[in-house]
């Protein structure tokens, strides 16, 4: 498997980071990150309730605007949040766009929460 681009958030364009942080679903994925470090992608795929194919769409625009890093371990694949980086470049956005995320459906809520929600 070849290595994915990475941008440098350095390089990154304003439009470009308002963009990969518009969708609710990498926002999901973004606060996944802040809130867990490093995760499995398998994990992720799992806990938001999407398919691979799908994360993979969404994971490559976090990728190319600076905001995550893939790492790849034989079979394991895992990302993380480049937070410090982005922050460099945008200083307060990211933490501006954590603290006014709004809750989403039972799908895109980590697995704990959702065994929740099923009860009763």
């Amino acid at each position: 498997m070849r290595d994915a681009f990475h941008a440098d958030p350095a390089d990154v364009p304003l439009a470009a980071a308002m963009h990969a942080l518009s969708d609710p679903l990498r926002l999901r994925i973004v606060e996944l990150l802040a809130r867990d470090g490093e995760t499995e992608c398998s994990v992720i795929y799992s806990a938001l309730g999407i398919s691979k194919s799908n994360a993979s769409h969404h994971f490559r625009i976090l990728r190319e605007s600076g905001l995550i890093w893939r790492n790849h371990q034989g079979r394991q694949q895992s990302a993380r949040l480049r937070g410090d980086e982005f922050n460099t470049r945008f200083p307060g956005l990211l933490d501006a766009v954590l603290s006014n995320i709004e809750p989403g459906p039972a799908a895109h809520r980590p697995v704990q929460q959702q065994g929740v929600d099923r009860i009763g």
